[in-house]
C-alpha cells in the first residue's frame, strides 16, 4: 500500500522549507522513526523521521528545492496495516461539501508514529497539490477550522463517503496530547486545542503553549485592527504606503537573492519597528568587575574548558535588574499589559553575512553565573552550527544584544516582536575619567543601551532599569560567586 509523506508544519510562522539532503534513497528499506531528510527553514534546520516502515519508492522534491508546507515529498510502499494506522481517519456520515474558506486540512501523516499533528493559522488548506500534481504548486492557507463533527459509530460505507471531504473536516481532538486542565484552559478561551502546536514530550500541549497562543492571537487581532483604522483627513500621508526609492542600475551590479533567514529578518524588523521605539544610554565602570573576572577566569577555564566571558556578568546583571524592575519583563496587547512571571532571556547571535538569530535561555533567573555562561556558550555554538530547534527560539521575554565584541560604542537596538525591551552591551574600552574625588584615572568603561516599546515602558522606568544593571555590575558583580 502506498503512503505519502508531505512537508510537515515545522513551526507556527513557518510556511515553507528547503530540502537540504535526502538521507535515504529510492529503493532503500526504511524503519519507523529512521531519519529521512534534512529540511532547512528560516528558523532552524531539522531532520524529519519516517512515520512508517516500508520501502522508499519515489522522491518527489529534489535537494535544494523550496516548497510550501503540505507539499508531497516522497512515496513509500508499506504494509496495509502500517499505512492504515498512519492515515487520518475521516469522520462518519459527513455530508459531501465543498471546502469553505477557513476550513482546515486533516492532520498530516508525516508526524512520527502516525500521530496527528494539529494545523494552526497559516497551515495549508485542503486545496493543495495532490499526488498527481506538481509538488511545487502554491497552496492556499487556512486561518480557522471547521466545527467538529458529532461522534457517531463509523461504518465502512460512511467512511468511504467521508473520505472525499476529509480536507474540510477537523481532526479528532482525542488525539491531541494535553492534560484536562490544559484542555479546560483552552475551552474557556474559545480555542480549538488542535490548532496549538505542542512543545512538550511527543507533541504534548502544555499550559504555556496555550498561554502563548492566546498572547499571539491577541497580538494578531491588534495588528489586524491597526490595518483597518481609517486615515485621518488632516494627515493622509500617514496612511499612504511608502514608495520604494528607485534603485540605480550600474555596471557590475549583482542581484543577490534573499535567503529564507534574510527575508524572515526583514519581515520581523518591519513588524517590530511598528511599535513606538525609544532609547536610553548609560555608562558603566567595569574596572573592578574586569579585575574580579581576571582572578576567577583561570579556575573557570580549567573546570569548564572555555572562557568566562564578560557577557555572563552582563546577563546576570540583566536578570537581577528585571527582578528589581519587573514591568520591563512585559508584553503589549490591546486588552492590557502581560506581565511575565517567567524570565526567558533571548541572546542575539550574529551569523556573519547570513544574518542573526536569537535563541532563548529559559528560566535565566534560576541560573548561577556559571550556569548562564554554559547556556550562552551552548546556544552560540548550536546557532553557528545550525543545530537550534524551534523550542530554542520561542518563549523569550527580554533580549540581550552583546555588540561589544563587534567594537561598537553606541547602538540603537530594535525591540523583538512580543517583548517590551532589549539591552545592548557595547565594547569595554579604557578611557580617562574624572572620579568622584576629582582625580583623573584610567578606567574600563562600557555603555549600555536600552531600546524599549514606549507603550509599555516609560523613560523613567527605562532609566531605573539601566541604573539597576549598572549598579549590579559596579558592586555585586565584583564579588558574586561563580557557582
Amino acid at each position: 500500500m502506498a503512503f505519502e509523506l508531505k512537508m510537515p508544519k515545522l513551526g507556527e510562522s513557518v510556511t515553507e522549507g528547503t530540502i537540504g539532503k535526502w538521507l535515504k534513497q529510492p529503493g532503500d528499506k526504511v524503519n519507523k522513526y529512521d531519519l529521512l531528510v534534512e529540511v532547512q527553514t528560516d528558523k532552524v534546520n531539522t531532520e524529519i523521521p519516517s512515520p512508517v516502515a516500508g520501502t522508499l519508492k519515489e522522491v518527489k522534491v529534489e535537494e535544494g528545492q523550496t516548497v510550501p508546507i503540505g507539499t508531497l515529498l516522497a512515496v513509500f510502499e508499506t504494509a496495509d496495516g502500517e499505512a492504515a494506522a498512519s492515515a487520518p481517519q475521516p469522520a462518519p456520515d459527513q455530508p459531501a461539501t465543498q471546502p469553505q474558506p477557513g476550513a482546515a486540512q486533516p492532520p498530516k501523516p508525516s508526524q512520527p508514529g502516525g500521530a496527528q499533528a494539529p494545523t494552526g493559522p497559516g497551515a495549508p488548506a485542503g486545496r493543495g497539490p495532490s499526488a498527481v500534481e506538481p509538488p511545487r504548486q502554491p497552496q492556499a492557507r487556512s486561518a480557522q477550522r471547521a466545527a467538529p463533527p458529532p461522534p457517531q459509530s463509523a461504518s465502512p460505507a460512511s467512511q468511504s463517503s467521508a473520505a472525499a471531504t476529509a480536507t474540510a473536516e477537523r481532526p479528532d481532538l482525542s488525539d491531541v496530547r494535553a492534560t484536562p486542565a490544559v484542555r479546560k484552559l483552552a475551552g474557556e478561551n474559545g480555542i480549538d486545542i488542535s490548532q496549538i502546536e505542542g512543545t512538550g514530550l511527543a507533541g504534548r500541549v502544555s499550559r504555556k503553549d496555550v498561554e502563548d497562543f492566546i498572547a499571539q492571537r491577541q497580538s494578531s487581532q491588534q495588528q489586524a485592527a491597526a490595518r483597518v483604522v481609517p486615515a485621518q483627513p488632516q494627515a493622509p500621508s500617514q496612511t499612504a504606503p511608502a514608495r520604494q526609492a528607485p534603485v540605480p542600475s550600474l555596471a557590475g551590479d549583482e542581484l543577490v537573492p534573499l535567503s529564507q533567514m534574510r527575508r524572515a529578518i526583514a519581515n520581523n524588523m518591519v513588524q517590530a519597528w511598528s511599535a513606538p521605539h525609544a532609547h536610553a544610554v548609560m555608562e558603566v565602570d567595569m574596572t573592578d568587575l574586569m579585575r574580579y573576572r581576571d582572578r576567577v577566569k583561570h579556575e573557570f577555564q580549567e573546570r569548564e574548558g572555555f572562557d568566562l566571558s564578560p557577557a555572563a556578568f552582563i546577563a546576570k546583571a540583566v536578570v537581577e535588574a528585571l527582578r528589581t524592575v519587573p514591568s520591563v519583563n512585559s508584553s503589549w496587547t490591546d486588552q492590557g499589559l502581560i506581565r511575565h512571571r517567567e524570565l526567558n532571556l533571548g541572546y542575539a547571535v550574529a551569523l556573519g553575512e547570513d544574518g542573526l538569530i536569537v535563541p532563548v535561555i529559559k528560566d535565566a533567573d534560576g541560573k548561577s553565573l556559571a550556569g548562564l555562561m554554559r547556556s550562552i556558550r551552548d546556544v552560540v555554538d548550536r546557532a553557528k552550527a545550525r543545530r537550534l530547534t524551534l523550542d530554542d527560539l520561542s518563549g523569550g521575554t527580554f533580549t540581550l544584544n552583546n555588540t561589544g565584541p563587534l567594537g561598537t560604542t553606541v547602538s540603537s537596538p530594535i525591540v523583538p516582536p512580543g517583548q517590551a525591551a532589549i539591552l545592548s552591551s557595547e565594547s569595554i574600552r579604557k578611557r580617562l575619567v574624572v572620579t568622584d574625588d576629582d582625580a583623573i584615572a584610567i578606567r574600563q568603561m562600557m555603555n549600555i543601551v536600552i531600546g524599549f516599546d514606549h507603550r509599555v515602558v516609560d523613560g523613567s522606568t527605562a532609566a531605573r532599569f539601566l541604573a539597576a544593571v549598572r549598579d549590579w555590575l559596579q558592586t555585586v558583580g565584583t564579588s558574586v560567586p561563580v557557582y
